[in-house]
């Protein structure tokens, strides 16, 4: 009979026995979709490369649907050596140049028929979520989305990327996006350091299923490792950050060269702030150059010495 069906589909006592487990305290939850979204350059590839690298260390099976990096892009990470070469059974690397199908069919033949414990221990990164569907389209978002949820019922942990909408405060596209993921993460790029190779991002909370918190993350991008950092600390150098970007936009302005007293003054800063102060130094040979004549400093952006 056809309640026979029913029956054998009804939740009982012990299937609520399960809780939720992280792979990374607070930040990535097991069996769940996880959403991440921000402009473009603020390092989410390189975050989810990186994440997949530490996943497959563990043991995970990971499995990276790249549909977004070029090649050459890849390359210059060296994500062969580092990925492939060092995990070659816990990590397949799945590229756009190799697929001999459209991504929206390859996602229906991961998820169609996923059922049971199929994707226990599995993570799957999908970058991005747009080459995958019309993330603007309702009815086709809802219908890959339907996909990723009958994976992670199947015991999939995923994490796709996204981009942000044009004026950067939220995700693009539909709101199936939002109702059919567990948790969502902006992603800020907080600093960066050319000489240590590594990148620290800030992820904020934007929906949360799993009792996420705010994460901070510094990238060793030579070697694709990750640790985490205080996120207080870490949302300070977005202070830095902006007055980088002022000092930039005041140096691109002028007409002229511009002293340090007269620089200070056009970011709104004292010529006697000591922090300030030291920012100008921090970065002089970065963003920008300083000469000193008679005592006096002055400046220009870097590009235009």
């Amino acid at each position: 009979m056809s309640i026979d069906i029913i029956r054998n589909m009804t939740l009982t006592g012990g299937d609520f026995n399960e809780q939720t487990e992280f792979i990374i305290d607070d930040f990535i939850a097991e069996k769940m979709i996880t959403l991440i979204y921000a402009d473009g350059g603020n390092g989410k590839s390189l975050l989810t490369q990186t994440l997949a690298n530490n996943f497959a260390s563990k043991g995970y099976q990971v499995v990276y649907l790249d549909f977004d990096n070029p090649m050459s892009v890849l390359n210059e990470r060296n994500i062969y050596d580092m990925m492939g070469n060092h995990h070659p059974e816990q990590l397949k690397y799945v590229h756009r140049s190799k697929c001999n199908m459209q991504p929206e069919m390859l996602l229906h033949m991961l998820g169609d028929s996923a059922c049971g414990d199929d994707y226990k221990d599995h993570v799957f990164f999908i970058d991005s979520l747009r080459n995958f569907m019309n993330v603007k389209n309702d009815a086709q978002t809802l219908e890959m989305l339907t996909v990723l949820m009958n994976m992670r019922e199947a015991g999939a942990t995923i994490v796709a990327l996204h981009h942000s909408n044009k004026d950067g405060k939220n995700y693009e596209g539909s709101n199936n996006i939002r109702n059919s993921v567990d948790n969502i993460f902006q992603l800020r790029k907080v600093a960066s350091s050319l000489k240590h190779n590594t990148l620290d991002l800030v992820l904020h909370v934007r929906k949360d299923r799993a009792s996420i918190k705010e994460t901070a993350v510094r990238i060793d991008a030579k070697n694709l490792t990750l640790s985490q950092l205080d996120v207080t600390e870490a949302l300070m150098t977005e202070e830095v950050e902006e007055f980088a970007h002022e000092v930039k936009q005041a140096l691109q302005e002028s007409e002229d060269v511009l002293n340090k007293t007269d620089l200070l003054k056009a970011v709104g800063r004292k010529k006697d702030d000591k922090t300030a102060r030291r920012w100008l130094d921090q970065f002089d040979g970065v963003f920008w150059k300083s000469t000193k004549q008679g005592g006096v400093y002055t400046y220009q952006l870097l590009d235009a010495a």
